[in-house]
């Protein structure tokens, strides 16, 4: 017997919400938590439009501590945190995001605006391609290529010919720690990373500038 059209719309529903709740864990972790998750996700989305961050960010903290595969809530959080200024804190989430749902582009979109907000621009066009090669379409496929291509810009500015891609690599990533470190008032952790950088490129100008400023606060401290 041929479902009727109600039949048939209320399947495709079952169908949507199951796999909806596929994506918070069902299946792994009880269907209680699940659905509750699901359900402070989507206020939390609905408080973040209406401007409520603070209650925004609660709700996503909970439910990625709930749920911590979940991929969506793990890219929701981390887009807020790189939307306000957090970018640092943004990185472990949206790699885990990577992690967990390889296959969609905007979460190696995401990880790499993360990464480019904290000056690890050579990961992060790595992250851009990466998303690219997962087929992005529309909006989203445009905003990709236009960051991928910025990036490009200002590496090709940044290029030395006595470095190879590594190198540049394994430096801006020692000099980033050497930095963040020496910024949130750790120096002895920023020279452990600040010898990393000079044994690729002692006379880098960014080497240089960041050991006399780890010189001062080791002689203030």
């Amino acid at each position: 017997m041929a479902k009727t059209r109600k039949e048939k719309e209320r399947a495709q529903k079952l169908w949507e919400e199951r796999r909806g709740l596929l994506r918070f864990g069902y299946g792994k972790i009880a269907e209680f938590i699940v659905r509750e998750a699901r359900q402070k996700y989507q206020q939390a989305l609905q408080d973040w439009s209406k401007g409520n961050l603070t209650n925004a960010e609660n709700l996503l903290r909970e439910v990625v501590e709930k749920v911590p595969d979940a991929p969506d809530p793990l890219l929701a959080l981390g887009q807020f945190l790189v939307e306000t200024d957090r970018a640092e804190e943004a990185i472990g989430l949206l790699s885990k995001a990577c992690e967990v749902d390889n296959a969609n582009p905007q979460s190696h979109f995401l990880f790499g605006k993360a990464l480019e907000a904290t000056g690890r621009l050579r990961r992060a066009k790595e992250a851009y391609e990466r998303a690219l090669q997962r087929f992005p379409t529309g909006e989203l496929a445009r905003e990709i290529s236009q960051r991928l291509q910025a990036v490009e810009e200002i590496l090709s500015t940044q290029s030395s010919p006595t470095l190879s891609d590594e190198q540049a690599k394994l430096l801006e990533e020692a000099l980033h720690w050497a930095k963040f470190y020496l910024e949130v008032g750790f120096p002895r952790r920023a020279r452990e990373y600040l010898v990393q950088a000079k044994s690729i490129a002692p006379d880098h100008p960014q080497v240089q500038e960041i050991s006399k400023a780890l010189e001062q606060a080791l002689g203030d401290s």
